[in-house]
């Protein structure tokens, strides 16, 4: 690896691990029913509040926090 960068060859041996990834009924339930009580726990949460969240994140990231 030269100056950080991959080689096209290394790139083609990474495979996304959930590519193919297809969930059955019983992990469809569990995200329902954990947002489900997520939505309990935090009933004033909004998406404005959740898109800020994610923009100052994404601030932490570039910044390298």
């Amino acid at each position: 690896m030269k100056g950080g960068y991959m080689s096209k060859e290394s790139k083609k041996k990474e495979k996304d691990i959930w590519e193919d990834y297809e969930p059955d009924g019983r992990d469809l339930a569990a995200h329902l029913q954990a947002q489900k009580e997520w939505k309990k726990r935090n009933p004033n949460f909004s998406m404005e509040d959740a898109a800020d969240y994610y923009a100052e994140l994404q601030g932490e990231i570039k910044r390298g926090k």
